[in-house]
């Protein structure tokens, strides 16, 4: 391979790399510019293969207060 055709590789390399960026910029634009007239599309759907045991959460006590008077402050000053 000469200097000559490494050059050309880089460049046509950096070159295409722009280009597929430019090209994703623009169609993420396009997406995000007429999202709101379809719905969205699911790519995946969950399919739980291995069971999950999720924490069962139990009510907690509220915790005693000295205070159990409530006061309420007039709304007018």
């Amino acid at each position: 391979m000469t200097v000559d055709s490494a050059a050309a590789f880089f460049v046509a390399s950096i070159l295409i790399g722009f280009g597929v960026i430019i090209i994703a910029v623009i169609l993420l634009t396009l997406n995000n510019l007429f999202s709101m007239f379809w719905k969205p599309v699911k790519w995946n759907v969950y399919v739980p293969f291995i069971p999950t045991n999720e924490p069962a959460m139990e009510p907690e006590p509220i915790a005693n207060t000295t205070n159990t008077t409530i006061e309420v402050k007039s709304a007018r000053r």
